[in-house]
């Protein structure tokens, strides 16, 4: 069973599980040619205007820390990188909060699809970086990236066919799962109206009670509870030739 996970545009800038890094801390991680995405990577922050830059992080201020980091990006300091995001999903799951067993849980079965690095394992240590969703630089671009690596990935992910599918459709779109996985995915609803921003947030629930209960097959998500969400059915749909299971939860009103 794996949870498919999104990464998040916010970091962290530092962890206080950080490590040094080690040379070619990369070797092991699931994507191919890393070291000649990452010298690219560092060459271009190094070589580029403001305005590129910007644009590649998506953003109009550059803290010189931050950049300075992503420049020395193959030798700056590494974190799991389930530890490294920071966003909305990431503060909902609140990792550390967590058991050692709910941790170890997580760590055997996210991977997270990386806008730089390709499919993460929630172990795999990586530096402080920044790359705006759908952004490239140089000749490369993320979906590109994951198309070379189709093959490599799969066969990594045929270790197991059931698949919790919590991704945003951009990283959707970097990797189509085959037609004989089982593949599970929530939908939220407020109000009857689908939750568009905050599905970050309950998607990072969802997944921390999966820790807590030690959920063993998907199909036991029909009798998971979970704070603040209501299921109200599971339908199964064909989308492009894939069966896909659709759980829609509704946010309970505070």
């Amino acid at each position: 069973m794996w949870f498919l996970f999104s990464p998040s545009e916010k970091k962290h800038l530092h962890h206080p599980k950080e490590t040094l890094n080690t040379a070619r801390f990369y070797d092991n991680f699931l994507a191919q040619n890393l070291q000649e995405v990452l010298e690219k990577y560092a060459s271009y922050l190094q070589t580029s205007n403001d305005y590129a830059i910007q644009k590649l992080f998506g953003t109009k201020h550059i803290p010189l820390e931050e950049l300075a980091l992503a420049q020395n990006i193959l030798n700056s300091p590494i974190v799991d990188s389930i530890l490294r995001y920071s966003g909305v999903a990431y503060k909902a799951l609140d990792f550390l909060a967590l058991n050692t067993k709910e941790q170890n849980y997580l760590k055997q079965r996210v991977l997270i699809f990386s806008n730089l690095f390709g499919i993460l394992r929630a172990e795999d240590k990586i530096p402080y970086y920044d790359l705006k969703q759908g952004e490239g630089f140089l000749d490369f671009d993320t979906k590109n990236f994951y198309k070379q690596n189709r093959a490599n990935f799969l066969n990594f992910l045929n270790k197991e066919k059931e698949i919790l599918d919590l991704r945003a459709g951009f990283y959707q779109k970097c990797l189509e799962l085959p037609q004989d996985f089982i593949i599970y995915e929530p939908i939220f609803l407020k109000n009857s109206k689908v939750v568009s921003h905050y599905a970050k947030h309950y998607r990072g629930i969802l997944l921390k009670e999966c820790a807590k209960s030690q959920l063993q097959s998907l199909n036991d998500l029909k009798n998971l509870e979970i704070q603040g969400l209501k299921l109200l059915n599971i339908d199964t749909k064909t989308i492009k030739n894939i069966q896909k299971n659709f759980l829609t939860y509704e946010v309970k009103n505070d």
